[in-house]
């Protein structure tokens, strides 16, 4: 629970309104304490690990978030040293700022800290302890004043139970001004001395950000994402209150930092395929018998279509792993069997340059130079992120380790009985679903599932997400399959472009229920379930909404930025990208968008994704001595990556084709297939609150408010009934 200065006056109301009901309603206040005590012994157990039995276990878990959330967010800050991003969370009232020891890098580093409002303050990063990954951040600011200032207080993660609920919060990507903290809800999945994992999802630019529970207090901060969705790292919070913590308040570094993968080959993707140019002497690649010129063409089982693909396969591995490697040696395929090491293993010269380069720059108060072991990509994999930009923290971030703990926690099995998805829970819901009605339909052509449907009229109209109903995956027509197994064949009666929604016409007779549109729900509140209701009567997934709606523009340019002290230039050019198309090159420095100054390279990449796919903007672009200006129509994420998501193990999978463009979206925690969205999004009176419109990364779904939707089915049931009513005519 967050220390904040009390408001008088609040208080004063307060007791005015306890008076007036001890004097005129003594029995309806003595069943009102009653209530209220069985309500506190429900949430009780709920934090103390029980699992939500009943409809109203899960109300309660429900009321307890969301009374929290609002103050967490303002204590979760965005972190910036150099040119990482990160997270973290205040503590105390002394100004301390709790946070992953990649995110900070080193101590006595000049940081910024991002509160909620977007405010900058300044701070200073003091000690490191890099084995369980652990950082503290002093705020430095002048007119620092912390009672006026959100800070969390810090819990007991001793006493943390398996299966314990736990609120996850931090800034993936980076801070941005129209998204709040992101929340994700979960259970912890296994602890350990120096660990704990839960499946609250998180990605690159979560880490350092904290983990509460279910009173409030800080138990974690966020490490490093595992190979599955259920393997997400924590450092506890009793790691930072031993002894370390007097070590990192004066300013101590210790402890290894685990590496990265590591295979040890240079080539570029400039060719068109994976052609390795040199096989580094007494590498894992040399010891398996990889040669130069040879094209790798699977690693592990994966597909390689070019060095990039080749990086991201790699950057899921354990060192200690061992893979099959099938390369294209002249006219033959060879199959070859590598073993995993580690970065910095096998090139120690290169790793002990990179520290001492690391450590040079003492000047606390000047940027981070570009981080150049982007030149060493081959040797210390990184993976892109889904912007198609690689950043020093991600690549630490998502990187497997090898340190004994995280190698253990890889080994195990996902503890199935303690997730927040698990079956036993979901089970919880199906009063839900039982209050909505069979309301969802498949939507499907030939043996092609292609989404998901809500019914949303009786006289047979059906909506889902317009751009799954196009491309490769229509082979014939398209049907309608009802959760009693029947089929209907549907058509398309009218498409809304703007939120990517499709209005279906059901052919045949048939009764349909049509779906309860919450009509006093404006906006999910942040915290609160949404749930995702397939053709059973137990729900698909559960999760909670994470943010409040905002646009998600997300134009795409299609280059990886590099960064010096005096200019932002282009280090490569993705192929079938915008910058492909415009014919940007690398070595491009780019002085200006659309007569808008380049500061940084994080302002060019605000500017670029504030604007819609299909936008032309004029780019000012020095080339060697001279300057030229370049028009760039933006694309999207699928003109480069296609539906593909990054292949990272069990959490990959396809990506929406469509996940941007929209004008205002919520966030929530489930993981939905791009065959899901379309669907409608529950609360827990089993009305429609959102509709899944997209998948757009590891844990990043979207869906459309049910206001939204309302107004686009008006608009689209008139446009349909109008041409119906044109073709009687006729």
């Amino acid at each position: 629970m967050l220390n904040r200065a009390k408001q008088s006056g609040t208080h004063a109301i307060a007791a005015i309104l306890l008076i007036l009901g001890l004097i005129t309603a003594p029995t309806v206040h003595a069943q009102d304490e009653n209530e209220d005590a069985k309500v506190k012994g429900r949430i009780q157990k709920l934090i103390n690990g029980q699992q939500p039995k009943s409809l109203e276990d899960v109300v309660a878990l429900e009321e307890q978030v969301t009374k929290l959330v609002p103050d967490l967010m303002k204590a979760t800050v965005g972190i910036r040293v150099g040119p990482a991003q990160g997270s973290g969370v205040i503590v105390g009232t002394e100004g301390y700022v709790l946070t992953a020891a990649h995110v900070a890098g080193r101590p006595n580093r000049r940081a910024f800290i991002i509160l909620e409002d977007g405010t900058a303050i300044t701070g200073e990063t003091l000690g490191l302890n890099n084995t369980i990954d652990a950082g503290v951040i002093k705020i430095t600011q002048e007119d620092w004043d912390p009672n006026n200032w959100p800070h969390a207080e810090i819990g007991n993660s001793d006493s943390v139970k398996l299966g314990q609920w736990c609120i996850a919060m931090g800034h993936p990507g980076g801070f941005q001004p129209d998204r709040n903290p992101v929340v994700r809800f979960g259970r912890v999945i296994h602890k350990y001395h120096d660990v704990v994992t839960t499946d609250c999802t998180l990605i690159g630019g979560d880490s350092g950000g904290p983990l509460f529970d279910l009173t409030g207090k800080v138990i974690g901060i966020h490490s490093r994402i595992g190979p599955e969705l259920t393997h997400n790292v924590h450092v506890p919070i009793s790691a930072y209150k031993n002894e370390s913590w007097d070590r990192m308040l004066a300013g101590e570094r210790w402890g290894d930092a685990p590496r990265a993968p590591f295979i040890g080959v240079r080539g570029s993707s400039e060719e068109g395929n994976c052609l390795i140019a040199e096989v580094i002497e007494g590498s894992p690649a040399s010891v398996a018998g990889i040669k130069p010129n040879d094209v790798i063409i699977k690693f592990a089982n994966e597909k390689i279509s070019n060095f990039d693909s080749l990086i991201l396969a790699v950057g899921i591995r354990r060192p200690g792993e061992i893979v099959d490697v099938v390369v294209q040696r002249g006219d033959e395929e060879v199959v070859l069997q590598l073993t995993i090491a580690q970065a910095g293993g096998v090139n120690p010269e290169d790793s002990e340059g990179q520290e001492q380069e690391e450590n040079s720059n003492d000047d606390k108060d000047q940027p981070d130079k570009s981080d150049d072991s982007r030149s060493r990509l081959p040797l210390q994999p990184q993976l892109v992120d889904e912007q198609g930009e690689i950043a020093s923290e991600k690549a630490v971030d998502l990187s497997l380790q090898s340190v004994s703990w995280i190698r253990s926690i890889m080994m195990l099995k996902p503890a199935g009985l303690y997730e927040r998805n698990h079956v036993t829970i979901r089970q919880a819901f199906d009063k839900v679903i039982e209050k909505s009605g069979e309301c969802t339909v498949r939507i499907t052509s030939g043996k092609q599932s292609l989404a998901l449907g809500t019914i949303v009229s009786e006289k047979g109209y059906i909506i889902t997400k317009a751009s799954q109903l196009k491309g490769d995956k229509v082979r014939g027509d398209i049907e309608c399959v009802f959760a009693d197994g029947s089929k209907r064949p549907i058509e398309i009666a009218a498409i809304n472009e703007q939120h990517d929604i499709a209005l279906l016409k059901v052919n045949g007779k048939r009764k349909l229920v049509a779906v309860q549109i919450a009509d006093d729900v404006e906006v999910p509140i942040i915290g609160s379930w949404v749930i995702t209701p397939g053709l059973s009567s137990t729900p698909l997934t559960i999760g909670v909404v994470s943010t409040k709606p905002r646009a998600i523009k997300g134009g795409l340019l299609g280059v990886l930025l590099g960064e010096s002290e005096e200019s932002v230039f282009v280090e490569r050019v993705f192929p079938g990208s915008a910058a492909d198309r415009a014919k940007m090159n690398r070595g491009d420095v780019i002085l200006s968008v659309n007569g808008k100054e380049v500061e940084n390279r994080q302002m060019l990449i605000d500017l670029v994704r504030s604007h819609l796919p299909g936008e032309t903007l004029k780019f000012k672009i020095k080339r060697g001595e001279e300057q030229v200006e370049i028009d760039a129509t933006l694309g999207r994420e699928s003109d480069v990556f296609g539906s593909e998501a990054l292949p990272r193990g069990d959490i990959g999978g396809p990506l929406s084709e469509r996940r941007s463009g929209f004008p205002a979206v919520f966030q929530h925690d489930t993981v939905v297939k791009p065959n899901e969205c379309g669907g409608p999004l529950l609360d827990t009176n089993g009305k429609m609150i959102g509709m899944n419109i997209a998948r757009a990364g590891r844990v990043s779904s979207y869906g459309l408010s049910a206001k939204i939707v309302a107004e686009v089915i008006t608009s689209l049931m008139a446009e349909a009934e109008g041409d119906e009513s044109a073709d009687k005519d006729e």
